[in-house]
């Protein structure tokens, strides 16, 4: 396993943790720019980004722990 496999899965687990937690922030980043008239993301965007941000951070804990029972 290469040195930096670890801290990929980590970033992956700390990024789907912080998505579900601020959906806003993302949205902000990504989003806020293509409309004027948008004062915030819609219910159906943060519940979306939320179960992404959960299967971002399930994704990196199984990457994480998937070594130790291939070995």
């Amino acid at each position: 396993m290469p040195w930096w496999y670890p801290f990929g899965c980590i970033a992956f687990i700390v990024g789907g943790i912080l998505i579900f937690l601020k959906p806003e922030w993302l949205w902000a980043l990504t989003e806020q720019w293509k409309s004027y008239a948008a004062d915030g993301p819609s219910d159906f965007y943060i519940l979306s980004t939320k179960i992404g941000g959960v299967l971002f951070a399930v994704f990196g804990g199984v990457a994480l722990v998937l070594p130790l029972f291939l070995t």
